[in-house]
């Protein structure tokens, strides 16, 4: 659980920052990739992780005028990109100007379940983080370059 608001703005930037850049080395062609055809594709996963950056935002009680879950998964790689950039951007100025050391404690509704804004902040984190690692295996398996995540990969070598 976030404690302080420095704490949660300062992996909140890493790990989007991080997501984003697995995003960058993504192609369209690699998009389509899965495990089998009940899983869900490289691209799915990736806006799957993009959306939530929405989702649980609005669970932290944040004023995201103009995001839209309603919005479908972008065709191309560039345009997914451009959204994923676009949200991360807007979920973070309003994070920096919403969450409060103080504020952290504050119970908000998670789906039916309330819990500290602190805690729904770092389980937004590890839901990225989860969905990233998914997101590095498909990568492999499309031959596309995976950054360092949490230190060099092979291709940063």
């Amino acid at each position: 659980m976030f404690r302080a608001k420095n704490d949660f703005l300062t992996q909140y930037r890493q790990e989007g920052e991080t997501t984003l850049a697995c995003i960058r080395e993504l192609t369209d062609e690699s998009l389509s990739q899965a495990v089998s055809e009940l899983d869900r594709t490289l691209g799915e996963i990736a806006w799957h992780v993009v959306q939530s950056m929405i989702v649980f935002g609005e669970r932290a009680n944040l004023k995201l005028d103009g995001l839209s879950l309603e919005k479908p998964m972008p065709e191309t790689q560039a345009e997914l990109l451009s959204e994923a950039e676009k949200i991360f951007n807007q979920t973070l100025s309003e994070y920096e100007a919403d969450v409060t050391d103080e504020n952290l404690n504050d119970d908000v509704d998670f789906f039916g379940h309330n819990m500290p804004k602190g805690a729904l902040l770092y389980a937004f984190i590890t839901h990225q983080t989860h969905h990233r690692g998914q997101m590095s295996v498909l990568m492999r398996q499309a031959d596309v370059k995976v950054p360092g995540i949490y230190g060099p990969s092979r291709d940063s070598e």
